[in-house]
């Protein structure tokens, strides 16, 4: 039996009020009780990301800014009032999956969101973070960008603890990041155009 519009706002009532980790968890729930069909139906046979349900409508979100290739919503599970995500609208497991030039969109889409909270909620400052990979923190099955704004005592703590580190190791370390970097290729210098005398079209005159 095919969802009906009564059934979809129904989940979507059940998924409104959740963290994007507690939907996903709520959603892997529901769809193990539909049959497949209706799970075809209402993930479009794509994988079940709640992000990506988010960008198609079937997730409601508080929504503050979208472009052609990203949005970003306010997390329901603020670690300060403001706290945004920011992520592609195409899928990714991580941030280090995107191409140069959709990261790159994506980072500038964060400095002018970070500008934004600055502004509309006098933020004294703000945390832009980026997990990859669940030992990095990362909870959410999809790539995303916090942008979490600070304000005097608040209670969001971003640290760790130094680790000291020998200078040849040190050496060692960059010498291996370093390699791992593609190499940009040089811009070539646009040759000089010569013009020549063309004789068919310049008569020629003895001084």
């Amino acid at each position: 039996m095919a969802l009906t519009p009564d059934k979809i706002n129904a989940i979507k009532a059940q998924l409104a009020d959740l963290s994007p980790e507690q939907q996903q968890e709520k959603l892997q729930e529901i769809m193990a009780s539909l049959p497949p069909e209706d799970q075809e139906e209402l993930t479009g046979g794509k994988q079940q990301c709640p992000f990506c349900l988010m960008v198609e409508g079937k997730i409601p979100v508080k929504k503050v800014y979208e472009d052609a290739d990203s949005i970003a919503i306010l997390d329901i599970n603020p670690a300060n009032k403001g706290h945004l995500l920011l992520f592609p609208k195409k899928h990714y497991a991580m941030m280090a999956q995107m191409g140069d030039a959709e990261a790159g969109k994506l980072y500038a889409a964060a400095n002018k969101l970070s500008k934004a909270v600055f502004e509309a909620l006098n933020a004294a400052g703000s945390n832009i973070i980026v997990g990859n990979g669940a030992i990095a923190g990362q909870r959410a099955p999809h790539a995303l960008i916090n942008i979490i704004p600070r304000f005097e005592g608040d209670k969001v703590v971003v640290g760790w603890n130094a680790v000291k580190i020998e200078e040849s190791e040190m050496e060692d370390i960059a010498n291996k990041i370093s390699a791992k970097i593609p190499k940009e290729k040089p811009k070539e210098e646009p040759k000089p155009v010569i013009k020549r005398y063309d004789v068919k079209t310049q008569p020629f005159r003895l001084p």
